[in-house]
């Protein structure tokens, strides 16, 4: 049990002490909304209604009746709640105690022991590029996936790429008609599948007809026959390739990858028990379970032209991520347009009596300023523009800053910066709201930033740079400063918020943690001389900026964001 929850069962102790026949739990205290106010608040609204007296008067005769003890070091009344203020002595030594001990396991849950859960995100397509649009994707399923595995879970992190949609007939038909036996170069490769989808889709607006040619050579990939399934093959795993190394250059720890094209038989032996089963039926030619009792419409499995659905392929998915892992719980890492879709593959896979625990962690989409991005067009910011573009920005800045350092530590902290600035961006906005990246905005050394957080765990390691002889002492009794006590209170919290996050998957709170942690600290470190005070006041202070910085490297640990010790 973490430091802040010994703390909050002594305040539920003094209170059922304080108030004869209360049984309040963790879930009856509150966080006072001015830190000014007290740590940890007790409302005495509920009590007022049993007691038949005014809230405010309980409080202050609960306040009354508990002194200074263990981790309290007062109580106060402020309104209608009871305020408990807690001791540096005790409570914060212990905070900064526990730090030093756990170091990288602070913030370590054990909630999710002996229970699996699969993450599935980074579902890109093949024959097409990586664009800011999935940026958002893959470093929200892989935080999901680190903060998961921080309280304990079993994760099993996996991607379905679809490697057989009609985008892939589309450019493999374009391919045939109008490139032939072209050579491409290893190093054009992509650039080739990006500008043959473009133009396949600029020739299919212009001849509507061309759609049966497309049709025909999406049967013959989809039944695995044909002349068109050799171009297939190769072109699909230059497309692998690619993700592959996008997919490690961004720390992806994706266990295994599933491939839309392995499911087709599986798939078509569900349906074929489906139908048997009378839960398919057939529909003007197609096959559809129907979902209209549950107002989710009609699932499409099989388009009038034999064809498979998306959402036809998604029973085989899960059916072989059961066979292979048997999670607990699957959490589908998709954008909200897809909401309505999942809705029917889930309702579907219940009447299966599919019995897992399924959840669909949806995100709204990055934009343009000028609209969504849409790859059928062209019109998309390339990963691989975007990133050099942050990595150009960064540079420039750590050079004009750092004129004497040499060009390979200019590089590796011009990345640094870049990748903290995109992924801090990309999870710091609620997963319901959209985004647009402002690249200038994102780069900012100050404010709501990855590289501000960067410049915070940078400027605690100066500071141990500028004294050597020092040992840090934990007990922090000299600190007697409110923003060192803000501090203690704030690290003590993130176990709670790791927690939290673990258990609702509300992302976006940890880059608001990490924020207020690196402000608070911002303003201890104006407040007070930290290097040059006395030795002993020193030592306290040194042992607090320590754990902030412990925690700060923890918390972006999470998010995929790497420190670096100068700036």
């Amino acid at each position: 049990m973490y430091v802040l929850q010994q703390a909050k069962q002594q305040v539920l102790t003094e209170l059922k002490q304080a108030v004869k026949g209360l049984s309040p739990t963790q879930a009856d205290l509150a966080t006072p909304p001015d830190p000014s106010m007290g740590d940890i608040a007790f409302p005495c609204f509920a009590l007022a209604k049993q007691m038949k007296q005014a809230p405010d008067e309980i409080a202050r005769e609960i306040a009354a009746k508990i002194g200074s003890k263990g981790f309290i070091e007062r109580v106060n009344a402020v309104g209608p709640y009871v305020n408990f203020i807690f001791s540096n002595a005790t409570f914060g030594s212990s905070v900064l105690g526990e730090i030093q001990k756990l170091g990288k396991a602070y913030g370590v849950s054990t909630v999710g022991e002996e229970k699996r859960v699969m993450v599935e995100y980074a579902n890109l397509n093949s024959h097409k590029d990586v664009h800011i649009g999935h940026l958002r994707n893959l470093f929200v399923g892989q935080m999901a996936v680190e903060v998961l595995k921080m309280n304990g879970y079993d994760v099993v992190p996996v991607a379905y790429i679809n490697d057989l949609g009609v985008h892939v007939a589309k450019s493999v038909w374009a391919m045939k008609k109008y490139h032939g036996e072209e050579q491409v170069p290893k190093e054009d490769r992509i650039k080739f599948l990006r500008e043959v989808y473009v133009e396949a889709n600029a020739k299919l607006e212009e001849d509507p007809s061309l759609k049966e040619e497309v049709s025909q050579v999406f049967l013959e990939l989809e039944n695995q026959r044909g002349e068109d399934v050799a171009r297939w093959k190769e072109t699909r795993d230059w497309s692998i390739d690619y993700l592959r190394d996008v997919y490690d250059e961004l720390g992806l720890t994706l266990e295994h990858w599933y491939f839309e094209s392995d499911l087709i038989l599986k798939t078509k032996k569900i349906i074929d028990q489906l139908i048997e089963d009378g839960l398919a039926v057939e529909s003007e030619g197609a096959w559809i379970v129907d979902l209209r009792d549950e107002d989710l419409g009609v699932n499409l499995l099989i388009k009038s032209d034999g064809t498979l659905l998306y959402n036809a392929k998604d029973l085989g998915l899960a059916m072989k991520k059961e066979e292979d892992y048997h999670p607990l719980r699957s959490i589908y890492v998709v954008d909200m347009r897809q909401s309505h879709a999942l809705k029917q593959l889930f309702a579907t896979l219940k009447r299966m009596e599919f019995d897992r625990e399924l959840i669909h962690l949806a995100y709204d989409f990055v934009t343009l300023s000028d609209g969504a991005m849409a790859a059928r067009k062209g019109n998309v910011v390339r990963y691989e523009v975007f990133r050099d573009e942050m990595i150009a920005r960064a540079h420039a800045e750590t050079r004009e800053r750092h004129e004497d350092w040499s060009l390979k530590k200019v590089n590796t902290v011009s990345r640094a910066v870049a990748f903290a600035a995109i992924r801090f961006g990309m999870l710091k906005q609620d997963l319901e709201k959209s985004i647009v990246f402002d690249l200038e905005q994102a780069m900012s050394f100050e404010g709501y930033t990855g590289p501000y957080l960067l410049y915070t765990y940078a400027r605690i390691q100066r500071l141990f740079t500028k004294v050597k002889k020092i040992k840090l002492d934990y007990a922090a009794t000299k600190l007697t400063e409110p923003s060192a006590h803000d501090l203690m209170i704030l690290l003590s919290s993130y176990p709670e918020v790791v927690f939290s996050i673990g258990q609702t998957l509300q992302l976006s709170r940890l880059p608001q943690y990490l924020f207020d942690l690196a402000k608070t600290f911002s303003a201890f470190y104006n407040d007070v001389p930290i290097a040059t005070a006395e030795p002993e006041i020193a030592a306290q202070r040194l042992a607090l900026s320590e754990a902030v910085q412990q925690v700060l490297e923890n918390g972006m640990e999470l998010m995929g964001i790497t420190p670096v010790d100068e700036m």
